[in-house]
């Protein structure tokens, strides 16, 4: 009998451990229910530590997300329709079903993020996190967050570690990720906003990488700042992106009442300006200077030209065994090749590392010189 109480009371044991056991749902509740009673983080130290139980919670999630993600869009849900929704909530849980969830769960995330509120305690506290959910968010090219960027990126002073590459994203390159894939629209956008002294020089910064001709009557208008570096980065935006345009746009301006920093400045780049042509421009995209016993580059066919383009797209913009010089002289039509070359730079925007950005850099400036191509 005594081997007989002991099984049965082995038996009662794993039965009660069973049933004490959280389900995957449940626990799912949990975590959401112990995200929403974080307090507020004081000091970094706090945000940190409230960063890694964050995090664990996401690889938990992750870990489980048969059973998770329904949990999570309903208390996503819920949390929305509350007057106050609990911010570590909004930005964690929608984060997590904008990255890991179905592409149905994409609009849910975006309300969340719509309501992540621009002066509260996630700017302050978790704004690495903050940026990693608006820049998964800006493919779809949702207008409506550019006041939320605008206020914690734009006017603030955010930086994101990537510790995969040992890399920090600086202040205006962190603009440069999230406007960049907006095209078009976020050039407007910035333009509007280069009226405004607070955001002038970082608007003009990020527009020195993401605008174009179109900008340049806006940006002229800057040349008669009393701001020497307002002066200089508006220049400097007429030579990196402004094409023919701003390359008129400079010779045509009234230097005569410059003084100081920006008359030096507005003198050496003055320079440049005669040999801003698509010879010369085309010649700088070389790796190196030719020599006579070094072939002329090619001059790619379309259907060369396609495939490298298509290349680009698929290594999402980088130029490793790529000549950008081929392409500048290659037969594909100018507006066609500029078109291309624009939807690959967008897409080069979802590498955060440094050598996107350099990637980049070649991007801007081999459209920057198809502008001053005749055909």
């Amino acid at each position: 009998m005594t081997g007989v109480r002991k099984a049965v009371a082995a038996a009662l044991l794993c039965a009660a451990a069973v049933a004490g056991a959280a389900t995957p749902e449940q626990e799912t509740l949990d975590r959401v229910a112990r995200m929403r009673a974080m307090p507020a983080a004081a000091v970094d130290q706090d945000a940190q530590q409230q960063r890694r139980d964050l995090d664990a919670a996401w690889r938990w999630f992750g870990n489980n997300k048969t059973a998770a993600l329904p949990v999570l869009r309903r208390e996503l849900a819920a949390e929305l329709k509350k007057a106050k929704p609990n911010q570590l909530v909004l930005l964690d849980v929608g984060y997590f079903l904008r990255a890991q969830g179905e592409p149905s769960d994409r609009a849910l995330a975006t309300q969340a993020l719509l309501a992540i509120d621009a002066d509260g305690i996630v700017p302050k506290t978790q704004s690495q996190q903050l940026f990693r959910f608006v820049h998964a968010s800006a493919p779809d090219k949702d207008v409506r967050l550019f006041p939320l960027i605008d206020k914690v990126f734009l006017r603030g002073h955010v930086t994101v570690f990537v510790p995969q590459h040992g890399y920090t994203v600086d202040e205006t390159s962190v603009c440069i990720y999230l406007y960049g894939q907006y095209g078009e629209l976020a050039e407007r956008h910035l333009r509007g906003l280069l009226r405004d002294p607070a955001v002038a020089n970082r608007a003009l910064e990020v527009l020195m990488w993401v605008g174009s001709p179109d900008s340049v009557p806006a940006v002229a208008a800057l040349l008669t700042t009393p701001d020497a570096d307002t002066f200089a980065r508006a220049v400097t935006f007429m030579l990196r992106a402004g094409g023919p345009q701003g390359r008129e746009a400079l010779l045509a301006f009234d230097a005569r009442g410059l003084t100081g920093k920006a008359r030096e400045f507005y003198l050496q780049t003055r320079q440049q300006l005669a040999s801003m042509n698509f010879d010369t421009l085309a010649q700088q995209l070389a790796d190196a200077p030719p020599s006579e016993k070094a072939p002329p580059p090619r001059r790619l066919d379309e259907a060369a030209t396609r495939q490298v383009l298509a290349t680009l797209s698929a290594t999402y913009g980088s130029y490793e065994g790529i000549q950008p010089m081929e392409l500048a002289l290659s037969a594909l039509p100018r507006q066609q090749l500029i078109d291309e070359l624009l939807r690959i730079r967008q897409r080069s925007l979802l590498r955060i590392s440094g050598e996107a950005l350099t990637d980049i850099d070649t991007t801007n400036t081999l459209i920057n010189t198809l502008r001053f191509r005749p055909n």
